[in-house]
């Protein structure tokens, strides 16, 4: 029997950014783009970048100061993660209206088959529900304390 996989098995310390230093939405989406592309999990930036723009124009993302991005995209080949921390200054809101400081970045390949997308969203979006988490989240200031906490998700 497997053990079930933890957020850290998507997201690898290279794809962990506890101080980010973009200064716009769209230099964010740029850093993480390229990691996923540096790891080899999309095949095209330019495409996946202007998807994951898209994204952001169909409303708000963010609760608590955590923004879930999610994209199904056909420049995937295969599941994977990614998590900025971000300055006050790129000034981005959720929909409660608190600042965003940490985005989590999910994707996957558009395919049937990939059920685990859509598990490992509403896992995430569990845990970010809950304060304690969040206070965890927020003590955590390494790529080393953000990974362990990550592999706590299942």
């Amino acid at each position: 029997m497997t053990s079930p996989r933890t957020l850290a098995d998507y997201l690898p310390k290279q794809q962990i950014h506890p101080h980010a230093q973009a200064i716009t939405a769209n230099e964010l989406l740029e850093t993480l783009t390229h990691d996923l592309h540096a790891a080899g999990t999309i095949s095209n930036p330019h495409t996946f970048t202007r998807a994951l723009h898209t994204c952001l124009t169909h409303g708000t993302h963010g609760f608590h100061g955590i923004a879930l991005l999610t994209t199904r995209n056909r420049t995937v080949n295969t599941p994977a993660a990614a998590f900025a921390r971000i300055s006050p200054e790129l000034s981005w809101q959720g929909v409660d209206r608190y600042p965003i400081h940490d985005v989590f970045l999910l994707v996957a390949p558009r395919t049937p088959e990939n059920t685990g997308y859509a598990q490992a969203y509403s896992t995430l979006a569990r845990y970010t529900a809950h304060a304690g988490f969040r206070r965890m989240l927020t003590a955590a200031r390494t790529t080393d304390e953000l990974y362990e906490l990550f592999r706590l998700i299942r």
